[in-house]
């Protein structure tokens, strides 16, 4: 039973690794950014707890850049099933990253969502 439920998890992940792959092209700004996002308010906060030498509070900044970086990967989701519902959300994540983080990683990878969601839009039609 057990061999059973490890191959059928196997199959799945490969599965979900074969879904990347045939991405579409327009859909590629937006994963990466959402991803970098991502890693970069968690790598914000990691050094700043280092820096500290002990757990501190989490920066707005690093907040913003991995909920807006959820956000975008939700709006890659979307776009799986509709192209234009999930260039919105990914827009929604970009304006929010431009306007709401400080610094230079929030405007570029704010950018570079809302160039993927606009590139989404012009594919789609």
């Amino acid at each position: 039973m057990e061999a059973t439920q490890n191959g059928s998890h196997a199959e799945g992940l490969a599965h979900s690794w074969r879904e990347f792959a045939r991405m579409p092209t327009y859909l590629v700004p937006v994963v990466l950014a959402g991803l970098l996002a991502v890693i970069v308010g968690v790598l914000t906060y990691a050094f700043d707890a280092a820096k500290a030498g002990a757990l501190v509070a989490v920066s707005p900044e690093a907040t913003f850049l991995v909920v807006f970086g959820i956000v975008g990967l939700i709006g890659y989701a979307v776009a799986k099933q509709n192209v234009q519902n999930g260039a919105i959300v990914a827009m929604i994540a970009g304006l929010a990253l431009v306007v709401l983080v400080s610094g230079t990683a929030g405007l570029l990878l704010g950018l570079l969502l809302l160039a993927g969601a606009v590139w989404s839009l012009g594919a789609s039609r």
